[in-house]
């Protein structure tokens, strides 16, 4: 037999390894596909035509839910899908490279929304950072790549609210999804001394060693799992999920394109309003429109479009497409309140993580939930008031009650909403709070690190000791952990945005999918439970779910 001649073109399953891997960029990926590349800032359209081909579906977005329902819905049918982002492309080394995250949300970066909240009465009138990516891969290309799962009674939670199909068995095969594609692993975090001699003093205190808090129990002391491969190389969701349908010929990618209004005809979404540089474009989407544009930008752009409550509406000059008055409702986020302590010495170069140990620990609302997170921090070098060359725990109450509203500064697309995640704003959160944060302080003073630490605490000090000085200390140490959800909440009450298959109410060909319809926020980090919702969304579209 006569050997066929090779055309030259490298085999993609390779390719796409190299590229999960960090040895070959995005850029080259695409390249040596025989695609266009997307460029920072510019409006590119690559894939399977120009801007006016015709396409099944449109999904605003693609961040962690984006990329993941991008994936589904290219796998299990033979839809054209046309993905937009705002920005650009995330071939950027500060990306691939996870030891230089800290560069990606610093003022000014074209890879950050960089949004504030509203002052905070319950924390001094503070205003709190909101990063969210604006760059393919969304916000998973620039967090901090810690991979929680949450827990199973947080799913099973949201459909005994009325969310039938998304109880922890349900929304199993998604999360089996992602671990297919996405390999999180501690052997970062573990391998640090001074993470392991955090491990020890928390078991030391009672807290249970574990293995896997995203396994059997999430309770306990465990290595933080990263979805970083050990070579510090970033596991994004556009990479993972995204990256190996670049061939597609159905699948096409915008850039640089921020979506100005859903399009609606009747009672029917059938596509989008682009601004590129400053002109207005048409798309249209022959089944559905789905916006995965995350807790901030999905509430805004429904009210941008019509679609919200009136009250909201009628300032701005918006005419109502479809009264939903839960949209920008029921915004809740994790706070974290903070402990450190000054290292006796420094740590060696080799510890390039900085979120090394989770410790899950308390009585939750639901029969296995835990109540806290502790998150254990090297602080390599300060920020605020918080020292260099420091240990911290930060405390999380998982399950807060108080809510918060996103609204429209003005009817210009162009502006920043208005956020107010309301923390701290019922008695029942300033209780649990303080309870976490004498829980930490103890974790700061545990017998395992004395040898590590300075004996006197930093922050909040040794002069703190009555409840009211704590209730002080942690208003001026504490900040949002950058876990927003739920603004677009899913339900079958009168102020639930979508519907458990996650469609808007009173309207046809529109649905979303990330985390602004999370009923409540689960029990950790979420960035998987995101891109979870994602797959599952397209599971739900394609009536497999």
């Amino acid at each position: 037999m006569t050997q066929k001649p090779s055309s030259g073109r490298p085999h993609k399953d390779r390719l796409l390894q190299q590229l999960q891997q960090g040895t070959l960029s995005r850029r080259g990926f695409l390249t040596l596909l025989g695609l266009s590349a997307t460029a920072v800032g510019t409006q590119t359209l690559f894939g399977c035509g120009d801007a006016s081909s015709e396409y099944d579906y449109i999904i605003v977005g693609a961040g962690s839910a984006g990329c993941t329902l991008a994936a589904r819905l290219l796998m299990d049918s033979d839809a054209r899908v046309l993905l937009i982002e705002a920005g650009g492309t995330n071939d950027r080394e500060e990306i691939r490279d996870f030891s230089q995250s800290w560069k990606l949300t610093q003022p000014g970066s074209e890879t950050d929304w960089g949004y504030k909240s509203v002052p905070q009465p319950a924390l001094r009138d503070k205003v709190q950072s909101y990063s969210c990516g604006k760059v393919l891969g969304g916000s998973s290309s620039i967090n901090g790549m810690v991979w929680v799962k949450g827990n199973p009674a947080d799913f099973d939670g949201w459909a005994a609210a009325g969310c039938p199909g998304w109880d922890a068995r349900s929304v199993q095969p998604s999360f089996q999804t992602l671990s297919q594609a996405i390999q999180p692993s501690a052997a970062l975090t573990s391998r640090n001394a001074l993470a392991q001699a955090v491990f020890e003093a928390a078991a030391g205190l009672g807290h249970a060693r574990n293995t896997d808090y995203n396994g059997e129990s999430q309770r306990g002391v465990s290595y933080t799992q990263l979805n970083v491969w050990e070579d510090g190389r970033r596991q994004d969701a556009f990479t993972a999920f995204v990256a190996p349908h670049a061939d597609n010929p159905r699948l096409s990618i915008l850039t640089g394109a921020q979506v100005k209004r859903i399009s609606v005809r009747g009672k029917k979404a059938d596509g989008v309003i682009l601004d590129q540089a400053g002109a207005e474009q048409t798309l249209k989407a022959n089944r559905e429109v789905i916006v995965c544009a995350g807790t901030l930008h999905t509430p805004q752009l429904l009210m941008l479009s019509g679609i919200g409550n009136p009250a909201d509406l009628e300032p701005h000059g918006i005419p109502l497409v479809a009264t939903v008055p839960g949209v920008g409702r029921n915004l809740h986020d994790h706070l974290i309140s903070v402990a450190a302590r000054k290292l006796r010495q420094p740590e060696p170069a080799s510890h390039i993580t900085a979120m090394d140990v989770n410790v899950f620990f308390g009585e939750g609302p639901r029969p296995g939930m835990p109540r806290f997170q502790a998150q254990a921090y090297y602080m390599r070098y300060g920020w605020g008031t918080y020292p260099s060359e420091a240990v911290a725990f930060g405390l999380i109450h998982l399950h807060p009650t108080s809510r918060g509203t996103v609204k429209l500064r003005s009817a210009d697309f162009r502006d920043a909403p208005l956020i107010d995640p309301a923390l701290l704003s019922t008695e029942e959160d300033l209780a649990h709070q303080l309870e976490g944060y004498k829980a930490i302080r103890g974790l700061l003073a545990a017998p395992g690190l004395r040898d590590w630490v300075e004996d006197v605490e930093h922050t909040p000090g040794p002069d703190v000791s009555t409840d009211e000085q704590l209730l002080a200390a942690l208003r001026q140490h504490s900040e949002s952990d950058f876990h927003p959800v739920g603004t677009c909440r899913m339900g079958q009450d009168d102020l639930a945005v979508v519907d458990p298959q996650l469609r808007v109410r009173g309207l046809e060909g529109l649905r979303l999918a990330s985390a602004a319809i999370m009923p409540t926020v689960p029990s950790g980090n979420t960035n998987a439970p995101s891109m979870m919702v994602g797959d599952h969304a397209g599971r739900l579209i394609l009536g497999r779910g």
